[in-house]
């Protein structure tokens, strides 16, 4: 088993009794001394004080597990702009902002841009100057952001 398989259970049950939503964990580094960087997000966006509090009951974990190396690092932080949106809730609270985004089309893989109109469970909806666009949500391969400049 990866450390990423072991870590993510004790991630998804520290962030439920903290009140956040985990997003991802991604496992660096090597495996005596790994870096776990924990993505977490709350729907009107998580604090620093969150970060702190789920980043203690991560250690306090890990700590008395001695299935994970005795050093490490856990950097838990929000998102960002820069990483893709997976959960339902980072489509919701990104409606009207400009997004990038790559999906299936038949065969090809597509790439557009427009402002995030509608999101339910089965599609999204993308307007830009000219036209609207819906994306089913099973063929999104990624959805980003995309910052203004």
């Amino acid at each position: 088993m990866s450390l990423r398989e072991k870590i993510v259970p004790l991630v998804e049950k520290a962030c439920k009794r903290q009140g956040v939503i985990l997003v991802d964990v991604e496992v660096k580094g090597d495996l005596k001394r790994p870096v776990y960087m924990v993505y977490a997000d709350t729907e009107d966006g998580i604090t620093l004080d969150q970060c702190v509090r789920l980043s203690r009951a991560l250690q306090d974990e890990i700590d008395i597990d001695e299935d994970f190396p005795v050093q490490y690092r856990i950097d838990v932080s929000s998102p960002g702009l820069d990483r893709p949106l997976v959960k339902d809730f980072q489509f919701r609270k990104n409606i009207g902002r400009n997004l990038k985004v790559k999906y299936k089309a038949d065969e090809l893989t597509e790439t557009v841009s427009g402002k995030l109109v509608r999101f339910d469970d089965n599609e999204l909806e993308l307007a830009d100057k000219k036209k609207r666009m819906i994306i089913n949500r099973p063929d999104i391969i990624e959805a980003k952001i995309k910052l203004q400049w």
